[in-house]
């Protein structure tokens, strides 16, 4: 990962935005993953598993992030050498009255099971609430993933609603539940 485009560091983690010379080690993290992250992924384009894409997404992240739009990153291993082990993004930034972005983030099938999604999904909101100075992040997840539930709850996430056929997943239409959480020191 390289250390410029570094936006959160976490006690194990990096969350960066990918860079172009990051673009083989990004699309091995697609190829690895790809049947264990597609029954949850909105989005599965072919073109994620190879490198050519990931060097022209690097440089439209980049630009999306500048513009304040969004803000994709990658979560990498803090250990030498880093190591792409998923994603965690803030998107749909709404400015005005309301301060929110919507959360989405994924996990190496490998890398379950050690906290690693939790602490990164901390960091995305310390960063939201923080630098982009939002008052409120929402996440959303299908009900049968145990998992990505557990992940918001320790994280601090409150469940708000529920939402029916809110998103399609893999092909077809997905109930979500909604959570959110807010921050309590905006605006001071």
């Amino acid at each position: 990962m390289a250390a410029v485009n570094v936006l959160v560091e976490t006690d194990r983690l990096q969350l960066a935005l990918p860079g172009r010379e990051d673009a083989a080690e990004i699309a091995r993290f697609y190829t690895d993953n790809r049947d264990y992250l597609q029954p949850w992924s909105p989005t599965f384009l072919p073109a994620m598993f190879n490198a050519g894409f990931w060097r022209e997404e690097a440089v439209r992240r980049q630009a999306e992030y500048e513009a304040g739009r969004e803000v994709r990153c990658l979560v990498a291993t803090r250990n030498e050498p880093a190591r792409v082990i998923g994603n965690v993004s803030l998107t749909e930034l709404i400015r005005g009255a309301f301060q929110a972005a919507t959360l989405g983030y994924a996990l190496a099938a490998d890398a379950q099971g050690r906290g690693y999604m939790v602490e990164a999904v901390r960091g995305a909101v310390d960063f939201a609430f923080g630098e982009l100075a939002l008052h409120r992040v929402m996440a959303n997840y299908v009900p049968r993933n145990e998992r990505s539930a557990a992940v918001l709850r320790r994280a601090g996430f409150t469940v708000e609603g529920y939402a029916c056929d809110y998103l399609m997943i893999n092909g077809h239409w997905e109930d979500h539940v909604m959570t959110a959480i807010t921050n309590p020191g905006w605006g001071r």
